[in-house]
């Protein structure tokens, strides 16, 4: 059995194999990744070694000229398209463990809890939900805490103001602090920015040093804002999407890789919202849509690997996206044109990276799966 040929149109393998048969050319096809091309490909399997030759010389014809009437072959019986072992698709066994996705899943519900208890202790002392002090938690695992907060923290605490104090009815020597470190310039984005630019404000005051906190080596910080969220069905939300996921991502490529996905997925999404919003944003969905991009590109890869992404889900999760997108906008306008100022509050610069960092590592033979590892 050899190989005489490969075509790259599914419909002409299926109508060149059909006519060898026909002329007593016992063949079959395979469908295969060319990643030369990007595309599929068709090897002709010709099983008699005494006509291939014959077959060659059939193949010459016919990609000469594909459409001519003389390759109509009319059977009732389908041409199927043979997968090779190693590519049919397949399911992993339902007893594949799943301990990152696991862990990760476990890390937000505990960091969540403990989070809530420390807001609930600050409520009990009389500070507004709302309120520009942060827990804790929030202090150690945002993407950088800017010196002018920090000292904004200081001067609160140091002079008892309350969640409902009025700027106005301050003394002079407090107001006067509190202006001092408004007009603190921190990294505020480039949609501050860019915003302040254009209406010709000072935009000095977003310019101020960045990586602050990950530049004194706090590097875990570049990750450890997917790990917070902001309230209840925040995290519902995105950890129906990790367990959804994330599992057939795990039981594909194993616990090490699935890692590797997720911190890569994490950081660059992470990094990008920073950039674009600066440092106050959480939550785990910029890794939840890093890890559909990565199983939307694997199916148009390798679609034996059997990944379980309907066209609905993925619909959802874009039709999502560009509805915020599209409320950032107005916001933008608004801004410029109007002196209404809303945000949606939610981050997602993040979204869109997440998409791209996943879609670009789906794409690399790295995170395959591999046949013999999971057999």
């Amino acid at each position: 059995m050899r190989v005489v040929g490969t075509l790259s149109n599914e419909s002409y393998a299926k109508r060149l194999s059909s006519y060898l048969k026909r002329n007593g050319i016992n063949n079959s096809c395979e469908m295969t990744f060319d990643p030369a091309s990007g595309h599929m490909s068709y090897p002709l399997w010709v099983h008699d070694e005494d006509k291939i030759d014959m077959a060659r010389v059939i193949l010459e014809r016919f990609e000469k000229n594909p459409a001519d009437s003389e390759f109509d072959v009319y059977t009732t019986e389908p041409l199927q398209i043979e997968v090779p072992l190693e590519r049919k698709p397949r399911k992993p066994q339902r007893s594949a463990q799943t301990p990152i996705t696991t862990f990760f899943l476990t890390l937000c519900a505990l960091l969540f809890f403990w989070n809530s208890m420390q807001e609930i202790a600050f409520f009990k002392e009389g500070i507004a939900k709302d309120s520009f002090l942060m827990t804790p938690i929030q202090d150690l695992l945002l993407y950088d805490i800017p010196p002018a907060f920090e000292e904004l923290e200081k001067v609160v605490e140091k002079h008892n103001i309350g969640p409902d104090q009025k700027l106005e009815e301050l003394p002079p020597a407090i107001k006067a602090e509190l202006s001092a470190i408004e007009k603190t310039p921190f990294w505020r984005g480039l949609y501050d920015w860019v915003l302040l630019k254009i209406k010709g404000k000072d935009s000095s005051v977003a310019e101020g040093p960045m990586f602050i906190k990950i530049r004194k080596g706090q590097v875990w910080r570049f990750f450890s804002p997917c790990l917070l969220h902001q309230n209840f069905l925040h995290i519902l939300f995105n950890m129906i999407w990790l367990w959804t996921l994330g599992r057939p991502i795990e039981q594909r490529i194993g616990g090490f890789r699935t890692l590797a996905l997720t911190l890569v997925v994490g950081i660059g999404s992470n990094t990008v919202q920073y950039l674009m919003s600066g440092p106050f944003f959480l939550g785990y969905s910029g890794i939840v849509m890093g890890l559909a991009g990565f199983i939307w590109m694997r199916e148009r890869l390798a679609p034996w690997e059997g990944y379980p992404l309907q066209r609905t889900t993925l619909i959802f999760l874009i039709f999502f996206v560009l509805a915020i997108f599209a409320l950032q906008l107005v916001s933008f306008f608004l801004a410029i044109f109007t002196a209404i100022e809303f945000s949606p509050n939610i981050a997602n610069s993040a979204h869109i990276a997440g998409a791209l960092f996943g879609i670009l590592l789906g794409k690399l033979p790295f995170f395959a799966w591999k046949a013999e590892k999971n057999q």
